[in-house]
């Protein structure tokens, strides 16, 4: 009978554990703003944020990620002014980036995403069908540090 309820402690606690770190995970997502219609949640600098909206991408119809190719390597980057316009050309959404990654909610449907990052702009088509449909990626060229 100890036996038992020593394995159903074990177990308890076990869960407990498992729950707080999913609880904590979940608790990095950075906060949602809200623009007009448009709900949209941003950042990933740091390990548990990263993770997090990683997790969170299945929630939103668009994930964008930013990186700078520095040396041959991708380094994620923040700081980029992105505009979303709708197959209309009406702007839907004009923010900043605070981190490497946004995660947009936006009615299906054809938009335009124009990412701008030290005064360079890149722009990309993008299908949204659906929560976790679409995904659009930016890549910019650093100078070396070399």
């Amino acid at each position: 009978m100890h036996r038992y309820r020593a394995l159903t402690v074990t177990a308890l606690a076990g869960a407990l554990l498992w729950a707080v770190a999913m609880a904590s995970a979940h608790a990095a997502l950075p906060a949602t703003q809200t623009q007009g219609n448009v709900e949209y949640v941003t950042g990933g600098i740091g390990l548990d944020e990263s993770e997090s909206l990683k997790a969170a991408e299945k929630s939103y119809p668009l994930s964008l990620l930013f990186a700078r190719k520095l040396d041959g390597k991708n380094d994620y980057t923040a700081d980029v002014k992105v505009v979303i316009t709708d197959a209309k050309g009406a702007k839907v959404l004009d923010a900043t980036s605070g981190g490497p990654y946004m995660l947009v909610k936006l009615p299906p449907g054809q938009y335009k995403v124009s990412a701008t990052l030290d005064g360079n702009e890149q722009t990309r088509q993008v299908s949204v069908k659906g929560n976790g449909s679409a995904h659009a990626g930016f890549e910019w060229n650093a100078k070396s540090t070399k």
